[in-house]
């Protein structure tokens, strides 16, 4: 007798999110990063809609959310407040939003009309439909602009702990701290969380990602070990 393996949805995002993570931090190619965590992204998201969730809703809600919330705590990193055009829009959300410096995301709630969740989608999954197909615009070219991996990656990782509401430590953990660092953001990290946060940010960034690889390796042989 043979035993077959099956594999469930939300152990195929996870899986897959994790290998995403660390073909990031180790520099793959940019494009099949793109492919995989666009196939997780999408995954995640129909999880969500099984679960009466709007991914589309809630990334809105992210971005504004985080942005406001940032700019009432004085703490909007600098490629944001070095944007006049994205500041005024920052500024004006700020006057008519309920989002205060002490605000969680859980306080707020937003919901978006079918067309601006397909302009959301149609958006999102440019770079995905451009690396799956083919059939319909052969001499087709792609935007290197386009391909934002950490962003994804961040939309990635907040879909799936809304759907498991779990850190996927350890790729998931640094992939956050990593993106705290970058923004200029440590005010969400925990106290014990500090130090290494702190260690984070004296790595010159142009070997920030190499030592995130390196430090996901190191938690994973602790995590396998135990």
């Amino acid at each position: 007798m043979t035993a077959s393996v099956h594999v469930t949805k939300f152990a195929a995002a996870e899986r897959q999110l994790r290998a995403a993570i660390r073909m990031f931090f180790v520099e793959e190619d940019e494009l099949a990063i793109h492919s995989v965590a666009s196939a997780v992204y999408r995954l995640l998201s129909d999880l969500k809609n099984d679960r009466g969730m709007d991914e589309a809703a809630d990334a809105h809600l992210t971005a504004i959310f985080y942005a406001v919330r940032s700019y009432k705590r004085g703490n909007l990193p600098s490629h944001m407040t070095n944007n006049p055009e994205l500041m005024a829009q920052i500024v004006e959300m700020a006057a008519i939003l309920p989002i205060e410096a002490d605000s969680s995301a859980g306080d707020v709630k937003v919901s978006i009309d079918a067309e601006s969740a397909q302009r959301y989608w149609r958006n999102r999954n440019k770079a995905a439909n451009f690396l799956k197909h083919a059939d319909k615009d052969p001499s087709a070219t792609l935007d290197a602009t386009d391909v934002d991996n950490e962003d994804l990656l961040m939309q990635c990782l907040g879909a799936y702990t809304d759907v498991l509401k779990d850190q996927l430590a350890p790729e998931g953990l640094v992939f956050w701290l990593y993106s705290c660092v970058r923004d200029e953001d440590l005010s969400s990290i925990p106290s014990h969380l500090q130090p290494i946060a702190a260690r984070l940010q004296e790595i010159s960034p142009d070997n920030l990602r190499a030592f995130c690889a390196e430090y996901i390796r190191v938690l994973r042989q602790r995590q396998n070990a135990a």
